[in-house]
């Protein structure tokens, strides 16, 4: 037997643990404090602007080893060279997340900002090139491109820390503590910027025909995550702490793999700054195509020695190493 609820919403035998079935006015309230209305949103900023998105992606979490799923997965490309298919490309990693409560970022200007450089993730080919300076060795894309003179990663100050608020219950009191639910998210992005770029370099085959050239194709990662909620910048001096809010941070994470520290930028931005911050990396991403087609000769020739290198092997971890650029060179 089906009776009515009061709600204006019917309840039954399979409505619930106790038999009342929720309203449409506390789904909509369920909806409006969780992160799918704002996923939905910003899925239809990055259309809007041209990107190719795939909403809910399954990557594998190698930390977990468990399948997961990825918010949002966005692509965007540019001509990297004369052929038609040189391409290089922006791939948005995006956790969006509804914060009831501020995130706060404790910031500070980096020591070392030439080294920020180092975490600008890639893969596919040629992510590093010959040094023209130095025929015998190699230096990054990134390096050889003056990736330091444009890029986000390089301006601004950055954060290791971070928290929200909580109140204390029958206290009027709050608590600045890691939420579990935003330290995964972070993490998350994290590793689903290995799985993808471990995924580019496994699929890659040599041309199949020996005179045949390979194309470049190098995509570039932004792991990211976008805020409903409000953020803020922590800045600590001597003698004072001052809170200010923000519309974008820079977060650097680092984790621990076979004995080797790697270390990640992560960009949060609140919804609100979304469209701004998608002009920067529109613009990082035309000004990187510009330059490889500026400098096509010797990326191309970088690009040759690479793949006749990668070509001798058939099995994909000798691909990979051939191919990506060793260890010391990625922090």
């Amino acid at each position: 037997m089906v009776e009515p609820n009061g709600l204006g919403v019917k309840s039954g035998p399979h409505s619930g643990a106790t038999g009342a079935m929720i309203s449409l006015e506390h789904a909509k309230q369920a909806l409006l404090r969780s992160g799918y209305l704002l996923e939905n949103r910003v899925e239809s900023l990055l259309v809007r602007r041209g990107y190719g998105v795939q909403a809910n992606t399954p990557f594998l979490d190698t930390i977990s080893e468990k399948e997961r799923e990825l918010d949002l997965h966005a692509l965007r490309l540019v001509s990297a060279g004369p052929a038609e298919f040189d391409f290089v490309w922006s791939v948005l990693l995006i956790e969006c997340v509804n914060n009831p409560q501020p995130i706060a970022f404790v910031t500070k200007d980096s020591d070392l900002r030439e080294t920020e450089i180092y975490r600008i993730k890639m893969a596919g080919v040629p992510t590093r090139i010959i040094d023209p300076q130095k025929p015998g060795r190699w230096i990054l894309l990134a390096d050889y491109l003056g990736m330091s003179r444009y890029h986000h990663y390089c301006k601004g100050r950055t954060a290791t820390q971070f928290c929200s608020f909580s109140q204390k219950k029958g206290s009027n009191d709050w608590m600045a503590s890691h939420i579990d639910e935003h330290w995964d998210d972070l993490g998350k992005v994290i590793r689903a910027l290995e799985h993808f770029r471990s995924d580019l370099f496994d699929c890659w085959r040599p041309p199949s025909r020996k005179r045949q050239p390979d194309h470049i194709n190098v995509e570039i990662y932004y792991p990211l995550v976008v805020l409903q909620g409000e953020l803020l910048d922590v800045q600590q001096s001597r003698t004072a702490l001052h809170i200010r809010p923000a519309k974008h941070m820079q977060y650097t994470r680092s984790t621990l793999s076979a004995g080797r520290e790697s270390f990640y930028q992560i960009d949060v931005v609140t919804e609100r700054y979304l469209p701004r911050y998608l002009t920067i990396i529109e613009e990082e991403l035309e000004r990187t195509g510009r330059l490889l087609r500026r400098r096509q000769k010797h990326v191309r020739k970088s690009l040759n020695r690479l793949v006749t290198a990668a070509s001798r092997y058939r099995s994909p971890d000798r691909i990979r190493s051939a191919l990506e650029p060793a260890a010391h060179f990625l922090e």
